[in-house]
């Protein structure tokens, strides 16, 4: 007779170990039996204690492989050669930061255990993920694993949650493998990366996308090489976003999709290490340039995160370098920035012109936002609303305020936290050539500015 295949924690397939255990696993207590507590046992039994084991074992599987195989969970760790994975769901990039800023002798971030939590989200959505690292240049952007499908396989909720977390241990020696991967070239690309990574996510479609970027933010490549001169101040933010967009390299593939930006602001050990005004600083500028990039949604985050020592790969003796970025003594943000993941809604997706009254279509995205928010515990949310130039300070100033209470009110009847809500008229715009030299107004820069920003802060951070 077959094993029951939801039998629990006795099950031996779906592998425990990256290097995959299979019978040998259990032999040695280092499969799922083991796991379970009735492998420790056995490892302290006998020789014959193993060897019946063993054959009970090898019994099962032979018999499970006569009978419906179909429903055994397969190996995670193992692909198929030139499976295609399927496109019309939901993509996932990781990109690690290994320029020479984040490694060092000493301390350095520990990327993979701080992208473990993204990647175990993404598999939980049933992504396809891709798992690299990023140096100097989007040229040299390597992937440890790409297109992974990890939707699982099994009929049956059981070996589904076996499969999902096998899948995980697999894709945490991808993220392993890429932390230890070295720079090839000189400098931090984060723009360069950050196309790469949404081109990556793009068979996606309508599907959700996500791009997740482990650095410490110091671009010092490009248009935003932050080491030309002392970073800081609201006029390096504004030349950042009004000059970008038209360089060669900006991430246009970016838009649509969700950004998760992580470890910004903290380097390895040995660089200039930034100030709480500096961390906020940095993340004013990416948040900006995210929202430029139309992004779904920003977060970027200046938490600590975990370090090991001795660097993440390469060594002090590692040939490319980074050069150092230094900031100025008053570089806090110009605004107050709060906490949270920041999602940008056009106005007109939302409002008529000159309307504060939320409409059909508006909800119905208010409504996708709460639905992508998902479970999470949230905390805290803020509101805030944007109008272009045209009009005077006044009106425009009232307007924004009136739109965002009036988005405010609409998550709150979503079953979201009451709001904080307020205007900030033209003040923070994303686009700033909003006429074009013969005096005509543009109405895409127009449209870009005209906004409500919904900033969401949850229990995890």
């Amino acid at each position: 007779m077959r094993p029951d295949p939801t039998d629990g924690p006795d099950r031996i397939h779906g592998p425990d170990r990256i290097d995959g255990p299979g019978v040998l696993g259990v032999l040695d207590g280092s499969g799922p039996v083991g796991k379970a507590g009735r492998g420790s046992g056995h490892s302290r039994g006998t020789t014959l204690g193993r060897v019946t084991l063993a054959a009970v074992t090898v019994a099962a599987l032979s018999l499970g492989a006569g009978c419906g195989g179909e429903d055994e969970p397969p190996d995670p760790c193992v692909t198929a050669a030139g499976s295609p994975a399927p496109t019309g769901v939901g993509r996932t990039a990781v990109l690690l930061d290994v320029s020479a800023s984040t490694r060092g002798a000493g301390s350095a971030p520990d990327w993979a255990a701080e992208v473990d939590a993204q990647v175990a989200a993404a598999v939980d959505r049933g992504d396809v993920v891709s798992i690299g690292a990023f140096d100097g240049s989007a040229s040299t952007v390597a992937w440890a694993i790409r297109d992974r499908a990890t939707a699982p396989t099994s009929t049956r909720p059981n070996n589904q949650r076996l499969e999902r977390e096998a899948t995980k241990s697999c894709l945490h020696r991808s993220v392993t493998q890429a932390a230890r991967m070295p720079a090839r070239t000189d400098g931090t690309d984060v723009l360069g990366a950050l196309g790469v990574a949404s081109g990556q996510t793009a068979p996606a479609g309508e599907a959700r996308r996500t791009v997740v970027i482990a650095t410490d933010g110091l671009g010092t490549v490009g248009c935003t090489d932050l080491s030309r001169a002392p970073a800081g101040g609201a006029a390096m933010i504004e030349a950042a976003v009004r000059d970008c967009p038209a360089r060669a390299g900006w991430p246009t593939e970016l838009a649509g999709n969700h950004l998760v930006m992580l470890g910004v602001g903290h380097p390895a050990e040995g660089q200039p290490i930034p100030e709480t005004g500096q961390l906020a600083w940095l993340r004013q500028y990416w948040r900006r340039l995210c929202a430029a990039a139309q992004a779904a949604s920003c977060e970027v985050s200046t938490a600590p995160v975990p370090v090991r020592s001795g660097g993440t790969g390469g060594g002090a003796g590692q040939s490319p370098t980074d050069p150092p970025v230094s900031f100025r003594p008053e570089g806090g943000p110009p605004l107050p920035e709060p906490d949270g993941t920041v999602w940008p809604v056009p106005s007109a997706a939302l409002f008529a012109t000159d309307s504060d009254e939320v409409g059909p279509a508006g909800i119905a995205r208010l409504g996708q936002i709460r639905k992508e928010i998902g479970e999470d515990k949230v905390t805290r949310v803020e509101v805030v609303g944007y109008t272009d130039s045209r009009g005077s300070d006044r009106h425009n100033q009232d307007l924004s305020e009136r739109r965002a209470a009036a988005v405010g009110a609409v998550l709150h009847g979503l079953g979201l936290p009451t709001p904080v809500t307020r205007g900030a008229g033209e003040t923070g715009r994303i686009c700033l050539t909003e006429q074009r030299p013969g005096g005509a107004w543009d109405e895409d820069c127009l449209q870009r500015n005209r906004r409500v920003e919904i900033v969401i802060s949850t229990e995890s951070g």
